[in-house]
This record gives structure tokens, sequence and C-alpha cells, in this order.
């Protein structure tokens, strides 16, 4: 399968410039080479994660057939685009992808291998490469917005991200959407990127930031549970 393709990249970026700076070098070092960065800065005024990741969204959507959300402290591995866009190609029904998200602390500790539970907390499947844990690639009920790849051609279908959300939850909400329009979401195993802990999302000294979480969550909770669409989503199987 060919891996040609047009692929654009959107960058949340807030105030860290040594991040943006390597993550940057990330994707200049890459083995896929038709890529057009989108760098959305919110250092001034911050409009949230959510409406940036959809500013890059619209700018790409014709002119790109996959577009890549990347978080300013992610570091794709040099063939992380690559293996990517191969999947992609193979899946034509695949709405969004995540994946394999290694700690920049201990490269043996996988911090993302896709997705379980979304509420009221968002649960990654973790564990160890040398163990050879979540190596393959897997269907998944939504997977981390930190680093995930979305088909252009698929986003009229099921719309662009919810910008009700300002931080959190939008990435579940999405993927949940797009499972609901009948589309599928996936784990890819073989693309890595290195993404650091202890990011802006984490932490709870921020009220701003803490009040936002909060709202995110509890517009979460308005929209989805108690939703039997969405406990039917919620209970299917993944092999």
């Amino acid at each position: 399968m060919s891996n040609k393709a047009r692929v654009g990249i959107t960058i949340p970026f807030y105030k860290n410039e040594i991040q943006l700076a390597k993550c940057k070098a990330a994707i200049k070092a890459q083995t896929f080479q038709d890529i057009e960065v989108f760098v959305f800065n919110n250092t001034e005024k911050n409009h949230g994660f959510t409406r940036a990741c959809n500013m890059g969204l619209r700018n790409f959507l014709t002119s790109k057939d996959y577009n890549i959300i990347l978080n300013q402290d992610c570091y794709l591995e040099p063939d992380a685009i690559e293996k990517m866009v191969t999947f992609m190609n193979s899946e034509p029904d695949c709405a969004i992808a995540g994946i394999k998200q290694v700690s920049t602390l201990d490269n043996d500790k996988i911090m993302h291998g896709g997705c379980t539970t979304a509420y009221p907390n968002g649960m990654h499947y973790v564990g160890s490469v040398k163990a050879g844990h979540h190596n393959k690639n897997r269907k998944m009920p939504w997977v981390n917005g930190a680093c995930m790849i979305v088909n252009n051609s698929l986003i009229p279908e099921f719309g662009y991200m919810d910008e009700n959300y300002f931080l959190i939850c939008s990435d579940s909400d999405w993927c949940y959407t797009a499972r609901q329009r009948g589309f599928s979401v996936w784990y890819i195993a073989d693309a890595v990127c290195k993404h650091e802990e202890g990011g802006i999302s984490r932490k709870n000294d921020n009220t701003f930031l803490t009040d936002k979480m909060r709202d995110d969550t509890l517009y979460f909770s308005d929209k989805w549970i108690g939703n039997g669409c969405f406990r039917e989503l919620s209970m299917e199987i993944f092999e």
C-alpha cells in the first residue's frame, strides 16, 4: 500500500518555546516529507486547546488528506508520520487514530497505548515497551488528543471538535461522535512519539485551568452520561 498523502500538522502552542522548537525539530526529521505545519498561538490570549485544533482542521480540510493534532510537548519518532499515513491509507473508514506515547523520562514507559474509560476520568492503557505491551493495532473507544491523526475526507460526516470544551474531554467526545456516525477509531502500535510528563493539563496550581477542566468534565457528563448511544459505544468490545 502506497503511503502517498498530503499531511497537515496542527500544533496548539502555549508559552513554552523550548518544547515547540523540539516538536518542530522532530517534524523536520521525519522520513515522510509532504507536511505543512500550522501553529495556533494561545500564549497572549488563550482560546483553548479545542478551538486551536479546529483552526488547524479548517485550515487543512480541503488541501490535505490527513491532519495530525500534535501537542508541543510531543516529539515524533522519525518514521512516525510515515507509519501513521500507511495505516490510515489501509483503513479508509478510520476517522481518528492515536499512536503510542512513551515518556521522555523513561523510554520504556508507555503512557498511552490506547484508551479505556472516558468518564469520570480518561484512562489510558499503559505498560512497558520492553515487555511488548500494546504492540498491535487495535480499534479503540477513543484515543488521546496529544497526538492523533484524522481523515479529513470524513470530517464533513462527523464534524469538528466540540468547542464547548476548552482543554480536556474534546478528544474522547470527538472519537465517540465519529463512532456514533459509523466510523472507527484506532490505536497505531508502531508509530511512536515521546511525550513529556507533567504537561500543562496536569498542573493543578493554575486556578483558571483547573476551573476549565472541571467545566469540561461537567459538559461531557451533561452531553453523554445517561445517553443510550453512549452506553452502547462504551460497551462495545474490541479484540
